[in-house]
């Protein structure tokens, strides 16, 4: 049971899940919760007592200053400001007054719907809900199998018929081709093949990501490529299976330098993010960023789905993988991509306490 005087209104204040600005008449900010803190990039200590106009964006300020005019509360449109650093994301502002107890305004109070962590929370459930598509993954091996299996035994059915004409070495050459197929089918259906939360270790993910950027950007093939690394050196080890983790990095990675065919630049980005919690749990992202061909809008809510490939060698099998091991970890993969511009991967993973 709850001792009295446990539960405070500063806590009930920090635990609601959208952004809280109060203000004085004059649009100095009397206090803000940690969500707000999140979002505009600053501590309550260094936001009390300074002007809006520091912090909040000029289009939130403004539904604000209309508020306190009016005398009422206004929900603002879904708007995509600029924050400080540069980020843009999608909220909703709703602005209202705050009365003296003579009914004069006296300040006023901002509420922010962050319409990025909805999606977020509405994919990680959505998510959640598609781990289990083995009926679809069946269904599309056999499919998958039927057309090398079929170029090879045409190959050798040809070869059985010992005509002058058939030149043997180009079956050898279609035998060997479709056989390849099957291996690297074989091989990327090695990796859905189960483990147990059980065997879960601590997994510093900045020495697997460190190992496979070491390996990748060392290679003739991606000499002409920039990686960057942008680690948070105050990140935790996470609780993991680190050779099933690695493979989803390393997929991506790859994935990322696919995309730039060559030349571009491959940037891996890790951070602590306040914004959300998986399961009640705080978490970390990842995000492998490229400035590649991007990923028509069309074609994302196809990515995870097995046998679904853009490459022509692609067996389809790399996201769906990485999306079944995040899962199995309790986290949620969410992409962003923009055709010519570039296609950004956040992975985000919960931290238990145990790893700290």
């Amino acid at each position: 049971m709850v001792k009295n005087g446990e539960i405070t209104l500063e806590k009930i204040f920090d635990s609601l899940p959208d952004a809280i600005v109060v203000f004085d008449k004059d649009l100095f900010i009397l206090n803000l919760n940690d969500p707000a803190e999140t979002m505009f990039m600053t501590s309550r200590t260094k936001a009390i007592g300074r002007p809006s106009r520091e912090i909040i964006p000029e289009e939130i300020e403004e539904l604000v200053i209309k508020a306190m005019r009016e005398e009422r509360t206004l929900f603002g449109d879904v708007m995509s400001p600029v924050f400080k650093g540069g980020a843009k994301f999608s909220i909703q502002p709703i602005a209202g007054p705050i009365f003296s107890s003579a009914g004069v305004p006296i300040g006023a109070v901002l509420q922010i719907k962050d319409y990025q962590a909805i999606k977020f929370l509405a994919e990680k459930n959505l998510q959640k809900s598609q781990t289990s598509a083995l009926p679809e993954l069946i269904w599309g091996l056999a499919h998958e199998l039927k057309n090398p299996l079929s170029g090879i035994r045409g190959a050798a059915q040809m070869l059985s018929v010992e005509d002058d004409s058939i030149n043997t070495s180009d079956c050898a050459t279609i035998i060997m081709k479709e056989t390849d197929r099957l291996v690297s089918l074989l091989n990327s259906l090695k990796n859905l093949e189960p483990f147990s939360v059980e065997k879960f270790d601590k997994v510093d993910v900045h020495e697997f990501i460190r190992e496979i950027e070491y390996l990748e950007s060392r290679s003739a093939e991606n000499e002409h490529i920039e990686f960057v690394l942008n680690f948070d050196v105050t990140l935790p080890p996470i609780h993991a299976d680190r050779d099933s983790l690695k493979q989803v990095f390393l997929n991506l990675i790859q994935n990322s330098i696919h995309a730039v065919n060559g030349k571009g630049k491959v940037e891996i980005t890790t951070r602590w993010v306040s914004d959300y919690k998986l399961n009640g749990k705080n978490s970390i992202s990842i995000e492998i960023k490229d400035n590649g061909i991007g990923i028509p809008s069309k074609l994302l809510s196809k990515i995870y789905e097995p046998f679904y490939s853009t490459k022509s060698n692609g067996t389809g099998l790399g996201l769906f993988s990485a999306y079944q091991i995040i899962s199995k970890h309790e986290g949620a993969i969410i992409v962003e991509s923009e055709p010519g511009i570039g296609t950004t991967f956040k992975v985000y993973m919960p931290v238990f306490e145990n790893t700290k």
